[in-house]
């Protein structure tokens, strides 16, 4: 499905931004404090995670042997949790660095984001896997 792709898509980009990362903390060591929690974010919540709702579209609805709850969350789901995580890898550092209220703020709207995004996954999957039968 299109939203498989997606999924799938953003996965393998955020893998290839989490190797540069780490790549560069290698060459860099000193920043490690500031630019780790861009790295494990970039790493777990984009490559791992969106790999994973990637693979669940696909699966779970063949699993459990009913169509997709909902194609339209699983797009808002992409949607915010695309935006959150990138607000997170962009806010780690800035609010590691500078602890400014505007950047805190932006940080906790980020994660709310995706946070937001996951539950609407787990709502879309929760009605799909565990539809009543009529």
């Amino acid at each position: 499905s299109r939203i498989t792709r997606l999924f799938i898509a953003a996965s393998l980009l955020y893998l290839c931004l989490g190797v540069l990362v780490g790549v560069m903390l290698t060459i860099h060591p000193a920043q490690i404090g500031r630019f780790m929690p861009m790295h494990a974010h970039t790493n777990l919540l984009g490559w791992v995670s969106m790999m994973i709702f990637g693979i669940a579209y696909h699966v779970l609805p063949r699993f459990s042997g009913r169509p997709l709850y909902s194609d339209k969350l699983a797009n808002v789901h992409f949607v915010l949790a695309n935006i959150g995580l990138i607000g997170l890898i962009i806010s780690w550092p800035l609010v590691r660095t500078f602890w400014s209220l505007p950047f805190r703020i932006f940080h906790i709207a980020s994660a709310s984001l995706f946070a937001i995004g996951a539950y609407l996954f787990v709502y879309n999957m929760w009605k799909t896997v565990f539809a009543r039968t009529q």
